[in-house]
């Protein structure tokens, strides 16, 4: 689709996380953060969202894009490109696992393009939520269409009302590792763990929020992140696990399994699995769930 078919909005180039908030506190719901775009662009393409009135660019808030230790906690700029992160020296020698999860994301175009902030608060690539003639219950209405129509990919886990899954890779990998975002409005600001970050109809942030910083709070002594996915080039996690060891104890986690990162002991997220409620054509999906999480423990 052209281009030229995007419905006309107003664009604001933010100098501060203050201005960006103030900006989107006007608009409301009717008003978007931009970053690396990706997402985003193919949102006002296929307009199976309303269009913003209004695109607050992110990119050009100075100092977020930064990846650096302190005190042995590693803290990533939610501007941070993909690529970036994955190249950084403390994150090559001391997170691995990070760089290894970023490589399995996208491909190297899009890596180049997409921010750490941007690929933990993307939308989900539900069939029919992406398609504007479905008006499911994410987007306001009435039903969930996953239960009677093609659900190949939809959750295993802890639907309740959504059935589309978690589509983030570096949320399952954040979440092992047991990390905190930094959540900033015109209120100030906030910490969230990540492991409270995802609800089933998306997020806690509000309409004039933005994530400013992830922390991550010390470097695992094992950790690994392994991704099923039905495209060997790339692809989003048909189910991915992760698994990370630290002074705190073992975490593993879950995604493309669920609407939310499941996570717990590896006991606990094995028993979860055990207790999953497929849907009618993806009861596939908790086996190579099982397998994901044996791989990752390994």
């Amino acid at each position: 689709m052209s281009l030229r078919f995007i419905t006309r909005f107003a664009h604001y180039d933010a100098k501060t996380v203050q201005e960006a908030t103030s900006l989107l506190s006007k608009y409301g719901d009717k008003g978007k953060p931009i970053a690396g775009g990706t997402a985003l662009m193919d949102i006002l393409k296929k307009k199976y969202l309303p269009t913003p009135e209004a695109i607050v660019n992110l990119k050009t808030i100075p100092g977020l894009d930064q990846v650096m230790e302190e005190g042995g906690a590693l803290k990533i700029g939610a501007l941070t490109k993909l690529t970036d992160l994955a190249e950084s020296s403390i994150v090559k020698s001391k997170f691995p696992v990070i760089a290894e999860t970023v490589k399995m994301i996208s491909t190297p175009q899009l890596r180049n393009m997409g921010t750490v902030g941007g690929n933990l608060c993307q939308q989900v690539r539900c069939w029919y939520y992406n398609k504007p003639d479905f008006y499911c219950y994410r987007k306001g209405g009435p039903v969930c269409y996953q239960p009677g129509g093609d659900n190949r990919y939809g959750a295993i886990m802890e639907q309740k009302v959504c059935n589309a899954v978690i589509p983030s890779d570096l949320a399952v990998t954040f979440t092992a590792l047991g990390a905190t975002l930094k959540v900033e409005g015109p209120d100030g600001s906030r910490d969230v763990p990540i492991k409270d970050f995802y609800v089933t109809l998306g997020n806690i942030l509000k309409p004039n929020e933005i994530v400013t910083w992830i922390t991550i709070p010390e470097a695992p002594s094992k950790a690994r992140f392994r991704k099923f996915k039905v495209r060997k080039s790339w692809d989003f996690a048909v189910a991915s696990a992760a698994v990370a060891t630290t002074s705190k104890g073992t975490v593993a986690a879950l995604g493309g399994v669920a609407p939310v990162v499941v996570s717990g002991t590896p006991d606990e997220v094995s028993a979860a699995l055990d207790k999953a409620t497929p849907l009618s054509m993806n009861k596939y999906k908790i086996q190579i769930a099982k397998t994901m999480l044996k791989e990752a423990m390994a």
